[in-house]
């Protein structure tokens, strides 16, 4: 699942990762993104962290927080490049992070590694 309220960010990466074979959902905000998680069950989030309606943090913490969804795997996507913020992020509530815009290779080697 992608989740970016820049509408072109969220389509080109499911284009990206479609022809990837994956199969992608996206969503614009983080309670779309809570619905569409619940319904669809992805085994991995790409969130974007700055999101019109919540942070990434509260948003990973609700799709961690869901019994149905335990088990995903959190991706961060963000324009904050301080490695102090980059270990944040994954220490307290994402699995890896990645710094916009996205590199393709490298999101598909976190990718396998999280599958």
């Amino acid at each position: 699942m992608v989740v970016d309220d820049h509408v072109a960010s969220g389509d080109l990466l499911r284009e990206i990762l479609s022809m990837e074979g994956y199969v992608v959902r996206v969503a614009h905000c983080g309670q779309d993104a809570v619905a569409a998680a619940r319904e669809f069950k992805p085994q991995i989030a790409l969130l974007d962290v700055s999101l019109p309606d919540m942070n990434g943090y509260a948003l990973a913490s609700l799709l961690r927080a869901d019994p149905a969804l335990h088990q995903i795997r959190v991706v961060a996507l963000s324009g904050y490049a301080q490695s102090t913020e980059a270990h944040g992020f994954r220490g307290e509530s994402f699995d890896h992070y990645l710094l916009k815009p996205v590199d393709v290779e490298q999101l598909l080697s976190v990718l396998e590694s999280l599958s």
